[in-house]
């Protein structure tokens, strides 16, 4: 905002002092545009600098940069290329940068200096456009407009950057940095589209983690988060780029491995199991980890995403039936 005040005071300077010049107009009205030019912008900028609502403060002074408008659109007499140029920049600023409401606070600004300006001024009006003048207001059209467009790309493109983070923390789990279950199902839909138009495998497979809640009550949250954070980390050195693996929620995971038959998802779950296995020490406590594993393969029954997820949970209840620590594959 600071750089863009400065241009465009400096640039609405030009065509109002060439107006003012033409009307011999006196001394002080040239000062006080010279000082609302160039000193007007850094005071503003000390304003939002030093407030404790920055964003507030700003929008007040896009409202007085208005209102001072609209006293040197009066002051010029309401010379029509200079006055209509300078107010519809004022307008459509106030518009990028507060929406409609912000316009309106800053067009009854303009509106209410301006009358009160021009009635004392005498309600003096220049009809006619000097070749100086036109001359002078063409920078404004042309630069500032670039400027804005240029500042409006910017910002648009920051935007967008922002909302491709924002959309990847949606979809990850805060804690531990994997898919959580709204990717999960995403990919899930995905890939049973795919598995309809083709014929080949697929595994989901469910994993959760022996005695959990005997690990939290034992030794407490911070012990069973850092047990979480391991495992999750095994997933990810245990599979490869193409798949998914993902927190469902509490201490179960799910991984989606596309283009892998039951045989190969369990050598999978049997690298996951083995490495889960020696990993003993747990936020600075000796802690025995074990994994219970559940797998299904995609059939054409399934129908959608809680189908083949209830299948691997259905393996996943086996395994634990089974006596936990071991694979179920169907």
């Amino acid at each position: 905002m600071y750089l863009m005040r400065i241009l465009g005071t400096f640039l609405c300077f030009i065509p109002i002092i060439s107006a003012l010049i033409e009307q011999n107009c006196s001394e002080w009205l040239m000062l006080l545009l010279a000082v609302n030019a160039f000193v007007w912008p850094t005071v503003a900028w000390q304003r939002a600098r030093r407030s404790s609502t920055p964003l507030v403060t700003e929008h007040q002074n896009l409202v007085i940069d208005a209102g001072a408008g609209g006293f040197w659109i009066a002051m010029m007499a309401v010379n029509p290329l200079p006055s209509v140029v300078i107010a519809t920049i004022l307008l459509a600023d106030r518009l990028s940068a507060g929406g409609f409401a912000l316009m309106k606070k800053a067009a009854f600004a303009m509106l209410a200096v301006f009358l009160a300006a021009w009635l004392v001024q005498g309600m003096a009006v220049v009809t006619t456009v000097s070749q100086q003048t036109m001359f002078a207001t063409l920078p404004l059209i042309a630069i500032y407009i670039i400027a804005l467009s240029v500042l409006t790309d910017s910002i648009a493109l920051r935007l967008r950057i922002k909302s491709r983070e924002l959309e990847r923390i949606a979809m990850m789990d805060p804690l531990l940095d994997i898919a959580n279950r709204r990717l999960l199902e995403k990919r899930i839909e995905h890939e049973l589209k795919k598995l309809q138009q083709a014929c080949r495998e697929s595994a989901l497979m469910f994993i959760d983690i022996d005695n959990f809640k005997e690990v939290n009550d034992r030794f407490g949250h911070k012990v069973g988060d850092a047990m979480l954070a391991a495992v999750s980390q095994i997933l990810h050195l245990a599979t490869r780029s193409t798949d998914t693996p993902a927190r469902l929620g509490g201490d179960e995971f799910v991984i989606l491995l596309p283009d892998t038959s039951i045989e190969e998802a369990h050598v999978v779950a049997s690298r996951i199991m083995e490495a889960a296995a020696i990993m003993q020490d747990v936020a600075q406590e000796t802690i025995n980890c074990t994994l219970s594993i559940g797998i299904a393969g995609a059939t054409r029954e399934m129908s959608n995403v809680t189908d083949w997820l209830q299948a691997a949970d259905t393996a996943l209840y086996q395994a634990k039936r089974g006596g936990k620590n071991r694979i179920f594959a169907h």
